[in-house]
């Protein structure tokens, strides 16, 4: 299975944006990781140089768990069993804030297993009128 999602907003004081593209496959245990290659796409599309490691990838790698493990533990608990890894994590230097990387992340698993978080609306993530995702 496969899910990606693009966090795309645009308000009067900012931009957000950020995609996270998660895989999985069904196991005894929920195991969560992040690929080797997810910022690989920086180095197809600038070369070795300018798409060598920067600052903030071990932030977003770390986002990028969290939302994993945050979508997960609001699944429905028979659909838990899942062993996940982010495949990709596309990022602007200029709009990629703190918490879009976690944001897209979740919604990318939740699109991957084709279902909602929980079952209560209002402790659902959601983005503030600024742009800003927000974890209850």
């Amino acid at each position: 299975m496969e899910g990606s999602y693009e966090l795309l907003r645009q308000t009067s004081r900012w931009a957000r944006f950020a995609r996270v593209t998660v895989s999985g496959e069904a196991s005894a245990e929920p195991a969560v990781q992040v690929g080797t290659d997810v910022f690989g796409w920086r180095v197809r599309s600038y070369g070795p140089t300018v798409g060598a490691v920067q600052v903030g990838d071990e932030q977003f790698r770390a986002e990028a768990l969290d939302g994993v493990r945050y979508a997960l533990a609001r699944l429905p608990e028979e659909s838990r069993g899942l062993s996940v890894s982010v495949v990709e994590i596309v990022t602007s230097p200029v709009d990629t804030g703190p918490g879009d990387v976690k944001f897209a992340a979740a919604q990318a698993v939740w699109t991957m297993v084709g279902r909602q978080p929980g079952r209560q609306p209002h402790r659902q993530p959601w983005i503030d009128a600024d742009g800003v995702p927000v974890f209850p």
